[in-house]
């Protein structure tokens, strides 16, 4: 979420020579973001040293260099020790922001944040291309178009993600689970984004509403969904945040208030100047009544506005908050002018819940290694061992984290629960979301259900197949589909098999078929083996390979319950459209976090017992940072 509070500088340069120009560019920001304590470390006395720095390699160095790529560069070094959403943007970089905000452009659909310093898909967003390839939450994205991604920002990747409708782009993910890393090559398109994309009566007189994002309808689209289910006598709510990346401030606190009491703080911001601390209270009176119970849905992927929602509704014990600990994007950004073509984005507060509670996660405020503004990412060569790192404690940067900066204090709920900080919520009923199997992820990974769907569509109507709620995917249907995985040489490779490449690769030998199947002869390149010895570690290998491959198609076998609810998801797509309520109640029907959520809904006795506290603070030995005022 971004707030425009910058102010406009003139240029004062001048005649005045480079050697003071950034002096002046320094103090100039310095003022405008914080002229309360810029003295407090010797302020100037460094910016003299980094000026003497600057002139000398004007004047000296042994080849000219523009005093453009010496300030741009000084500027890129200096964003390098902040967090990954401080950017800084060039008259060209603008008018491309200006382009992506304000125009038409083509994407793959994804949100995106900087996690654990790596690019991290936060998000795909339904129907969309990445959505579609099977593109996960978590995934970290590690090159784009065959170029590491180590310490880019997330500006740059956008950059570089984002292109003309129908072009394609190649994007290479590394995935938890999965033995090696995958590549996808997704075609853009241009993606529209519906706040409520779907709300409904579930079973047992419960509402389901999902917000998608929370852009500047979300606030109208929620309040209109809630009035309408309250009208059908609805006995409780389910509030589905997860995938939701955020948005809008203001529209974070209008949704908030739908389910919070007039006058109630939501959220508060504190920085290091005085201006950016506020605190934001809800300003009507809520739309879903107050007797009625509440479950928030979060998972992974639900960031920023989302996380204002959920700690405001967790904090006042308005609702049970249901699912996976949320990702911990919790600053504020700055758009702050520097003339008229360079401006710079900068975080320059973070957001704390009713409780006192501080939602961004520490690792979310180190950008990492690189500037984020080269076209060219560091070689693959050159790219972060992470796991070393978190090893040795160190972060991208080389610097020793500081474990200090953890929040590790426990706060208190409205009615005395305890709640923890550290970043993120933590819901109150963790329920973890299931894992594809390999074989569905790589189904996934090309797209092939879309494409079946595509393909198979018009039969079944030529055929007058009726597809609605009843349809199913029976045998012929099933038969049609692996016929298509085999047309288009669909190879499934099982983790066995994965690992037993890596192993013929390190010694030296060839696959036993090629890319259209045929057999290929096996010559191992490393060792000095006699011809019967590569005859038998031909025949081995050739039936470890046959053995696998059987294996391989048995594992596709095993999920064929899955691969029929897919098949049977993506022809009712194709049949009413993304956004069809048929197509959301498919979705839904067999989800492990929207089922507790019912559980918890329809037993008036246990949603009640879980808002209370299991014990006093006294009894806990807490003393809590702050505690919800009872009489707000």
């Amino acid at each position: 979420m971004e707030q425009n509070n910058g102010q406009g500088t003139r240029s004062l340069f001048g005649n005045i020579p480079f050697a003071g120009i950034i002096i002046l560019v320094v103090v100039i920001a310095g003022l405008v973001v914080d002229a309360t304590n810029v003295d407090s470390d010797n302020f100037y006395e460094d910016i003299i040293r980094q000026d003497d720095v600057a002139t000398k390699i004007h004047q000296n160095y042994v080849e000219e260099i523009s005093s453009k790529d010496l300030i741009d560069n000084a500027i890129k070094g200096m964003l390098r020790i902040l967090d990954p959403h401080t950017s800084y943007f060039a008259a060209k970089q603008y008018e491309e922001l200006k382009i992506h905000t304000e125009g038409k452009f083509g994407g793959l659909g994804i949100q995106i944040s900087i996690r654990d310093k790596v690019l991290t898909v936060m998000t795909p967003i339904g129907g969309t291309p990445a959505a579609r390839a099977g593109i996960q939450s978590g995934d970290q994205i590690i090159r784009i178009e065959g170029k590491s991604t180590a310490g880019i920002s997330i500006d740059n990747a956008v950059k570089k993600l984002r292109g003309e409708p129908g072009t394609k782009i190649t994007i290479t993910i590394r995935r938890k689970g999965e033995a090696k890393d995958l590549d996808y090559t997704i075609t853009r398109e241009i993606i529209h984004i519906k706040s409520v994309p779907f709300a409904g009566v579930l079973e047992k007189k419960i509402g389901y509403v999902q917000l998608q994002t929370f852009s500047q309808e979300a606030g109208e689209e929620v309040e209109k969904a809630v009035r309408e289910l309250v009208k059908k006598d609805v006995t409780g709510l389910i509030f589905d945040l997860r995938h939701n990346p955020g948005g809008l401030l203001p529209e974070a606190i209008e949704v908030a208030e739908k389910f919070l009491p007039r006058k109630s703080l939501i959220v508060s911001t504190r920085g290091r100047v005085r201006g950016q601390n506020r605190e934001n209270y809800s300003g009507a009176q809520p739309v879903y009544p107050i007797d009625l119970p509440l479950v928030v849905l979060v998972d992974y992927a639900s960031a920023s506005a989302s996380e204002i929602v959920a700690g405001a509704i967790q904090d006042y014990d308005r609702g049970i908050i249901v699912g996976d600990t949320t990702f911990g994007k919790g600053s504020v950004q700055s758009i702050l002018p520097l003339d008229k073509t360079h401006h710079l984005k900068l975080t320059t507060a973070f957001y704390y819940t009713p409780s006192g509670r501080c939602i961004n996660r520490p690792e979310n405020a180190v950008r990492g290694t690189g500037t984020g503004d080269d076209e060219e990412a560091a070689d693959e060569d050159e790219e972060m061992d992470f796991k070393k790192l978190e090893k040795e404690n160190v972060d991208t940067v080389g610097r020793k984290k500081d474990e200090s900066k953890i929040d590790t204090a426990t706060y208190l709920t409205k009615n005395g629960r305890i709640v923890r900080g550290g970043g993120g919520i933590i819901p109150d009923t963790i329920v973890e979301q299931k894992n594809l199997s390999l074989p569905l992820r790589a189904l996934f990974g090309r797209d092939l259900f879309f494409q079946f769907a595509n393909m198979e569509y018009p039969k079944l109507k030529k055929r007058k197949v009726r597809i609605d709620k009843q349809f199913k995917a029976d045998e012929s249907i099933m038969k049609s589909f692996y016929r298509f995985i085999d047309s288009i040489k669909f190879d499934y490779q099982s983790l066995a098999q994965m690992r037993f490449s890596e192993f013929k690769l390190s010694a030296g030998l060839k696959d036993t078929v090629d890319s259209a199947g045929k057999p290929v002869v096996l010559y191992p390149e490393l060792p000095k083996w006699s011809d019967n010895e590569k005859q038998q570690m031909e025949l081995c290998v050739t039936k470890a390979d046959s053995l696998l491959r059987s294996e391989s198609k048995r594992a596709l076998a095993e999920n064929e319950t899955d691969i029929r609810k897919y098949i049977r998801e993506a022809l009712l797509t194709r049949e009413f459209g993304q956004d069809n309520e048929v197509v959301y109640r498919e979705r839904l029907s067999d989800d492990p976090q929207l089922q507790t959520a019912l559980t918890l809904l329809s037993d008036n006795e246990l949603y009640t017992a879980l808002l209370q506290p299991a014990a006093s603070a006294a009894a806990a030995d807490i003393t809590p940072v702050k505690k919800i005022d009872k009489k707000q």
